[in-house]
Order: C-alpha cells, then sequence, then structure tokens
C-alpha cells in the first residue's frame, strides 16, 4: 500500500544545497536552477507504538572462545568488518565481524570474529607497538588496517594483508611504543588520514602531512603517542588533539597552552558546543576548555601513572564522568573535578592502561571494562562494585583496553581482551558474552584505540564530516549507554516536497526529505529508488545511496534527486527510501511517498 503525502509548506529557513544532489539516469544538475525552497532538518512526532518495553538482560558471562595463534598481545583491539563472508561481493556490516591487534613482536594479526581463526598476519613495528586501527584509507571503499610502533607505520589491505604501504615515519618527542593510530578525515573531503601522536600522514600512500610542534597526546614519558581528532571549535575541520596543543589539518598550531603533553578524551562539560579536552599525564588529570584552558586539575589523583581516559555517563545522573587507570587503582570523576569512586587493581607494570564503557543489561547504568596485569573487570559504573573478575587473562600492560561490540554478528555485545604471558600463561585474543544472548545490541565496530561512535560508520568506514560526537552521544572510549535499546527500532519515513519539470530536456528534480519517527537514529546509507508509474505498470528511474544522519524524531534537510524521463509516459512517481532494508524498522511499510500529479503530462 502507497503511502500518500501531502506537500508541506515552505520553511522560513534555506540551506546552500550545494554537493546535495543525488544523479538519475545519466544525468547531470545545475543546482539550484528549480528555485526550491530548503527546509532545515526539523522536528518529527514519533510513532508510539515504535516505543518498546525495555527489555532488561541478564548476567552471566561465558567465555566464547580465546586463540592463541597471535602469540602474546597487549594492543586494543580493533574490531570491524575485512572480509566479504556473505558472498556478496563487497565487504560491509551484513558480514561478520574481524578482529585485527598487534602482538608484542609488532606483527599484525587478522582473525575471524566468530571462532578466532587466522585470517592473516602481517607487518613487523617492532615490540610493544601502536593499538592498531581499521577504516578505508586507500579509497577503494573496503576497510584496510594500519599499525604502528617503533619501526614506522604501514598499512595493508584488509581482506588479505598485502602491504599497501610503509613508512618510517614516527610521531615525535614521545614514540609511538604503547601508542595508537587513529583514522580521521581532517578535513571533509574523502581522504582519510593517519594520525600517530603529533605525527599525521596520508592514508593514501603514507607520505607526511605534517608533524605537530608541541604534544603527541603521549601521556607517559617512555611512550605511548596517541593524538585524537575532532572538531573541537566546530568550524567544520577536525583539529588534532594533544595533551597541550592543537593543530589544524595543515599542521599549525591554533594553541599551545604551555602544560604538559598527556593522554586525551574529547567531550562536553558546559553549556557551549565547543569541546572540552580531558588530559591524563604522570598521575595528574586536568580538564582544558576549548581555548586550552584548565579548567580544573587533580595532582597525584592516580599515583605516578595514568592511563587514556573513558568519558561517559557512568552513573546515569544525564552527566557525563571520565574513568581513568593508574598505579594500582581505577577512579571515576566527575565532570566538576569532584572525585566518585575507585577501586584497587593490579596494575604496578606499566600503570597506563585504558578502560570502555557500555551498558549490557540494557537496565540504564553502565559497566566499566577494565583490565590489569591479572584479571578483566567489570565495575558497576555508579558504585565501581565489581560485576566480573574473569581471571584467565595475563598481561605486562601497555596502554590496552578490551574493546566492546557485537563481534561475532549474533546481535549482541561482547568483550573482547589480549592477553600476554607475565602473571600467568594466557596469551592472544579473548571474547567473552552471554551465556544467555541476554546483553543489548552493539555495533559491529570499534575500529580503534580512540573510538568515538560517530567517527567511524557500521561498515567499518570512516566517516566524512562527522557528527560532533559530544553533541551526539557525548561519550569517548565508550559504547551505547542508553537503557532498553536492544533491537534496531527506527521508523523511516519520506516526504516529497516539490517537483521541478524541465520537459525540454527529458529531466524533472524532485525533492524530498527523510524523517524518522522511532527511537533509534539511523547513520547507515540508505538506499533511495524512484519508481514512475507508466501505462504499463513501474519501470525504474532513479536508484542511489543518502548518506544522511536521521536523527530521533526528526526530518532531514531538504535533499533532491535529478531524474532522466527520457522516453517515458510518467503518470505518477513513488519514492522509497531504505529499499534495501538495512534498517531495522518497527514499521517497514511506510517508507514511501507518491507524487500523483505526473510529469511532464
Amino acid at each position: 500500500m502507497l503511502t500518500l503525502l501531502a506537500l508541506i509548506g515552505c520553511s522560513e529557513y534555506s540551506l546552500n544545497p550545494e554537493d546535495d544532489v543525488q544523479g538519475g539516469r545519466d544525468s547531470d544538475l545545475v543546482l539550484g536552477e528549480c528555485g526550491f525552497e530548503y527546509t532545515d532538518p526539523a522536528p518529527l512526532a514519533m510513532q508510539e507504538s515504535c516505543i518498546p518495553e525495555p527489555v532488561v538482560g541478564g548476567w552471566t558471562p561465558v567465555i566464547e572462545w580465546t586463540t592463541a595463534v597471535t602469540g602474546d598481545a597487549y594492543t586494543t583491539p580493533a574490531i570491524g568488518n575485512l572480509t566479504d563472508d556473505n558472498g556478496d561481493g563487497v565487504v560491509d556490516r551484513q558480514d561478520t565481524p574481524d578482529v585485527v591487534i598487534a602482538n608484542t613482536a609488532g606483527v599484525i594479526f587478522a582473525l575471524s570474529g566468530s571462532d578466532g581463526a587466522l585470517l592473516w598476519s602481517a607487518g613487523n613495528f617492532g615490540s610493544e607497538p601502536a593499538s592498531p586501527a581499521i577504516g578505508d584509507v586507500n579509497g577503494d571503499g573496503r576497510p584496510d588496517v594500519v599499525g604502528a610502533g617503533s619501526t614506522g607505520t604501514g598499512a595493508f589491505d584488509g581482506s588479505t594483508g598485502s602491504p599497501l604501504w610503509n613508512v618510517a615515519s614516527a610521531p615525535v618527542g614521545r614514540s609511538a611504543i604503547c601508542g595508537a593510530v587513529g583514522l580521521y578525515d581532517l578535513e571533509g573531503d574523502g581522504a582519510v588520514e593517519v594520525v600517530v601522536g603529533n605525527l599525521v600522514l596520508n592514508g593514501a600512500d603514507g607520505s607526511r602531512r605534517f608533524v605537530g610542534a608541541y604534544g603527541a597526546g603521549a601521556g607517559h614519558s617512555y611512550a605511548g603517542a596517541m593524538g585524537v581528532a575532532a572538531d573541537i571549535d566546530q568550524d567544520g575541520v577536525l583539529e588534532v588533539v594533544t595533551g597541550n596543543a592543537l593543530y589544524d589539518p595543515d599542521g599549525n598550531t591554533i594553541w599551545h597552552n604551555g602544560q604538559s603533553d598527556g593522554f586525551v578524551a574529547v567531550g562536553n562539560f558546559d553549556s557551549d558546543p565547543m569541546g572540552e579536552i580531558v588530559v591524563a599525564d604522570q598521575g595528574t588529570l586536568r580538564l582544558q576548555d576549548d581555548d586550552g584552558t584548565v579548567l580544573w586539575e587533580l595532582r597525584s589523583f592516580t599515583g605516578s601513572t595514568i592511563g587514556p581516559p573513558t568519558i561517559a555517563d557512568f552513573d546515569n545522573d544525564g552527566k557525563p564522568e571520565i574513568g581513568v587507570a593508574g598505579n594500582g587503582v581505577y577512579r571515576v570523576v566527575q565532570g566538576d573535578g569532584v572525585p566518585s569512586w575507585k577501586r584497587t587493581v593490579a596494575d604496578q607494570s606499566s600503570g597506563f592502561t585504558g578502560s570502555a564503557v557500555f551498558d549490557f543489561e540494557g537496565d540504564g547504568y553502565a559497566e566499566v571494562v577494565y583490565a590489569d596485569e591479572n584479571s578483566v573487570w567489570v565495575f558497576d559504573g555508579a558504585t565501581g562494585e565489581p560485576k566480573l573478575e574473569e581471571t584467565r587473562h595475563s598481561s605486562a600492560t601497555c596502554s590496552e583496553y578490551p574493546a566492546i561490540a557485537d563481534v561475532d554478528g549474533d546481535g549482541h555485545a561482547e568483550i573482547i581482551y589480549t592477553s600476554s604471558a607475565y602473571s600467568g600463561s594466557e596469551s592472544g585474543v579473548t571474547v567473552i558474552g552471554d551465556a544467555d544472548d541476554s546483553w543489548q545490541s552493539a555495533r559491529p565496530v570499534w575500529n580503534q584505540h580512540g573510538y568515538s561512535v560517530t567517527h567511524v560508520d557500521a561498515d567499518s568506514l570512516v566517516v566524512s564530516n562527522p557528527d560532533t560526537n559530544w553533541l551526539e552521544a557525548n561519550t569517548f572510549r565508550s559504547g551505547d549507554v542508553l537503557a532498553g535499546q536492544q533491537g534496531e527500532v527506527a521508523d523511516l519515513i519520506v516526504e516529497i516536497q516539490d517537483l521541478c519539470e524541465i520537459c525540454d530536456e527529458d529531466r524533472a528534480v524532485l525533492s524530498y526529505r527523510i524523517g524518522n519517527q522511532g527511537i533509534n537514529p539511523v547513520e547507515e546509507s540508505l538506499a533511495v529508488v524512484v519508481m514512475g508509474v507508466v501505462p504499463e505498470g513501474q519501470v525504474e528511474v532513479a536508484r542511489f545511496e543518502v548518506q544522511e544522519f536521521v536523527d530521533i524524531g526528526m526530518w532531514t534537510r531538504t535533499l533532491e534527486v535529478n531524474l532522466d524521463i527520457t522516453g517515458l509516459d510518467i503518470r505518477a512517481l513513488v519514492v522509497s527510501v531504505d529499499e534495501d532494508r538495512v534498517v531495522g524498522e518497527c514499521d517497514d511499510d511506510n517508507n514511501t511517498a507518491m507524487w500523483t500529479d505526473g510529469v511532464c503530462q
């Protein structure tokens, strides 16, 4: 049944439609030629039937698989889709995710997420390498793997492990040992950059783009360079963020505040849209404003060392907290610098490991996942009380932490961690899941150490012009901490806004917008199909992909498509969104709209 949608009135707001047009059948569009009124994103009434009763999971953790094929490892696992498991010719979210780690000798390993089977191994980045990252760096639309360490930086084809490039470049001032690789599209031009501390390389060939003049995002004198990127000042491009400096995409220093360098995380701790920077260095934790001003500082907060910070709403109070590990302690602090809780842990080796946060049960209260020298811990986010101590773990510890993702494609979150024979004999990679498969759904991707949900899509591809993470989720090194959202319950609809007929050129321009009446935002690329109703039936006029974030209870901005109508007697048009049904919805039957006035009749 086609849904007839009435045309809407024009908004008083207007957008510049530049670069917003999708192609039809071999035609080009001169933007603005039709004089459409462009509407901004606008609120949309939500469908009450899409709001399910919260499903609260149980707590029966169990090891699902473990493999020692990689040898000793203490890097953060990168999770993403590397291989075409379903044989459809593409690598995307429909395939089973895979796990990438670097072992203590610096060799990169790719493993199947379903059982830990070895896919490939490659490279040699020296002892105690950086945590690798997953993303498309060469622009072929398929995820690649990038590693780094004391010998340099290199990229590999994600499916085969074949080398793409290898360079001797390394961060300056701090080592890539125990550091991390970050993948970002700094300028939003579709070209991915590789960030290793204060070193930025062009992802296509590994050529050096710049080295920042000050910090490298390292919080230990020994090693740990791991700069991140975010649009701190909301100017539309990403900046490279370190503990004491902010660099623009060309390497110019936006500011240097004269403080010590440190591990960083970015979030929003005040009322303005700019990002604040959490810095952890040598046991000291501080919060810096978007201009580098120190807002507060806690000295000797975790002893003499401290690890990369994690940002999330730990206690379900609607505000972000900060979690950090140090010498023998894990601590949580409120966003205003007031300490919350702490737990004694066993880490006197590096003392600068990280952590991750997720709401496994969907009860509205997050859990903290952390690994020390002897155990993998899950702490209650609000109180710090242990919910799990998995002793089948050993590590000399670097800067690593367990990742959280749906690593086997079963619709539920798993914990993925590495081990190295130190306090025990365990080594390799281990996955913990729930014996009853009751944990909440998680993304099939956790692509890098400096993970945030908006910078990588579910196909393991780096997002150009990503939504600002702290305005969407306000988390860093954290998964979903929202309650009761097990399963996908979006509800996409489409509305035709106008049609411009250019009959002497056998074409027309259709303006439309997409809405989401459900309770989950949609970030997937959506297939849109325009069908023409002709006397003989229906004929496809256009088929294309739209990459628009469709937020909860919102319409998108106005979008356009150019239609080639050569030789077609079109009596009506039907527009369908998410034609490939990649989005789980509470109602799959309301994804169409019809234009009933005909085209060039």
